[in-house]
């Protein structure tokens, strides 16, 4: 605005001096032709001023309501973001409730004296995966906290992605045994590239323990290498299992694929008459938890996708998601293979 008022400022001052140098020039002018020609160019220029500031506020206020345009979105996107954070923490502490209905079944089963054998090998199985599935889940929640928090830090340097990923396997790989699975890992050894190995193994580790966790028959294979080759700035991860997929459509964002834990209560919450047997007591607890670890299993936790999903945006990765119900999934990660310092 100052700009302008400067420019018709000066514009004035130039036609007020071709007034009077006309005027002075050409003596034989009437008064009142010279005073006419003055409040013709003062009306302009009164005109002139009035039509740039009016479009100059004009603009301001188109400027100003695309800011408060600007200024709603983004409240909407954080009310969304505030509104999948609170159903992951939620989701979360439902899992967990799922987890530890499932280890006081257990543990209030193996306290009968008149437990037969088999039913306390079934127990103690039950027992253990649901504390190793505690143990995951609370990983996870402490590593969400810590990226919701903004503690994270990525550190880029040199490594050997065949031995990560080769090593996560056969970490994982009795888990997968247990399971009647096979893990099957393919890649080129000595892979190198530039990377934060420790978000890398975080990354691959929750795909694989996921795939692990909600896949019944076939496996999961994990593939690493060049991407293809007409992109040879990234390298690619893959994880693909036979299980039974995503409700959702494949190629969806990954946050949508995400399932709302049902809100209903675990079998295991339920409470036992008083007129059954101790050996139906033990049977029916049993029952209980097998329940209660199958539904657990089926309600799917989401909250280590979304670990994933913001490990990812850290590292400059893309994620590609496919999945076919009862055929199974696949991930598909790209990652830069070298980063600007």
């Amino acid at each position: 605005m100052r700009e302008v008022t400067r420019e018709l400022g000066k514009l004035n001052e130039c036609m007020v001096a071709e007034l009077q140098d006309y005027t002075a020039a050409n003596p034989e002018l009437s008064r009142l032709v010279v005073a006419t020609a003055h409040r013709i160019w003062a009306v302009l220029c009164s005109t002139g001023f009035e039509e740039s500031v009016g479009q100059y506020f004009q603009l301001q206020q188109q400027e100003a309501a695309g800011h408060v345009r600007d200024l709603e979105s983004a409240l909407v996107d954080i009310r969304s973001v505030e509104q999948q954070r609170g159903d992951l923490w939620r989701q979360a502490a439902h899992d967990l409730r799922g987890n530890l209905g499932v280890v006081a079944s257990a543990t209030v089963g193996l306290t009968n004296s008149k437990l037969r054998e088999s039913s306390r090998d079934d127990f103690v199985r039950i027992l253990m995966r649901n504390v190793t599935s505690l143990h995951h889940l609370l990983d996870d929640v402490t590593s969400l906290a810590r990226l919701q928090a903004g503690r994270e830090e990525r550190r880029i340097e040199p490594i050997d992605v065949s031995s990560i990923m080769q090593q996560l396997c056969e970490g994982i790989g009795p888990l997968a045994q247990q399971r009647h699975l096979f893990l099957n890992c393919d890649g080129p050894p000595g892979f190198a590239a530039d990377g934060d190995a420790i978000k890398i193994r975080r990354i691959a580790q929750n795909l694989i323990l996921n795939a692990v966790k909600y896949t019944r028959e076939g496996g999961i294979t994990v593939k690493w290498g060049d991407s293809d080759a007409s992109d040879a700035k990234r390298w690619q991860l893959c994880v693909v299992d036979t299980g039974p997929g995503f409700h959702t459509r494949s190629g969806e964002p990954l946050a949508a694929a995400l399932e709302r834990p049902d809100d209903s209560p675990l079998p295991c919450d339920s409470v036992q008459g008083a007129n059954t047997t101790p050996a139906q007591h033990t049977d029916h607890r049993r029952a209980q938890a097998e329940a209660g670890n199958s539904r657990r299993e089926e309600a799917g936790e989401g909250i280590g996708l979304s670990i994933v999903k913001r490990l990812c945006d850290m590292l400059d990765a893309t994620i590609e998601l496919k999945s076919e119900p009862n055929v199974g999934t696949s991930f598909r990660i790209l990652f830069p293979r070298h980063y600007n310092s």
